[in-house]
Order: C-alpha cells, then sequence, then structure tokens
C-alpha cells in the first residue's frame, strides 16, 4: 500500500496521514530485523513449508531479545537513508477500493 499522490475525500487525506505515520516505525522494524537475523536480508533458500517456521522463529526470538534488553544490531547509515516511499502503480486500484471501502465502514450512519 502506498500513499496517494494528490488526496482529494477526507477518506484519502486519512489514508495518507495513516500511512505516513505507520511506514517509518515499520519500516525501522523490519531494518532491525533484518540484521540481528541476516537470512532475512539476503533470503531464505529454503523450502516453502519451511519458510513459515523461519520467519515465525526469528520473530520470536527478536521479540524475546526485546524483552530481555538486547543490545540491536549496529544501524547502517547507508541503509538507514534508503528508506523511501516508493509508488507502486500496480497496486493504486487495489489501494483505492480498500480506502472507500473502509470509508464506508467508518464515515457512513
Amino acid at each position: 500500500m502506498t500513499p496517494l499522490g494528490n488526496p482529494r475525500t477526507q477518506a484519502e487525506q486519512l489514508y495518507n496521514e495513516s500511512q505516513i505515520r505507520t511506514r517509518n516505525p515499520i519500516e525501522r522494524t523490519f531494518g532491525i530485523w533484518k540484521r540481528r537475523f541476516p537470512v532475512l536480508a539476503l533470503g531464505i533458500r529454503s523450502k516453502l513449508c519451511k519458510v513459515e517456521a523461519i520467519v515465525v522463529a526469528t520473530a520470536v526470538l527478536h521479540n524475546m531479545a526485546i524483552l530481555l534488553n538486547e543490545d540491536q544490531p549496529p544501524v547502517d547509515a547507508a541503509e538507514e537513508a534508503a528508506i523511501q516511499l516508493v509508488n507502486n502503480v500496480e497496486n493504486e486500484n487495489v489501494r483505492d477500493w480498500r480506502i472507500e471501502q473502509y470509508c464506508e465502514i467508518q464515515f457512513d450512519p
């Protein structure tokens, strides 16, 4: 899901605000997760049936590390600077439909 280039309605403006507020923390979390478990950054070369277990295991271990106050892997400045908003034209129709559906539920009496 990407931000709208030219939001026209209240629903589209709310969508953009929400998307912008949440994207950066999520990207940072994924970055930490990938630095802690390089297999996620380099690509998992396993059978598809095992990939889900690997991802879940790294998520559990990542959460345990947070609970135990383990040090975070060092931040790569170049990687941090590379986090940008990207517009994916192929998904614009899906995104627009989801915004409309959500707002019909939220704003219609």
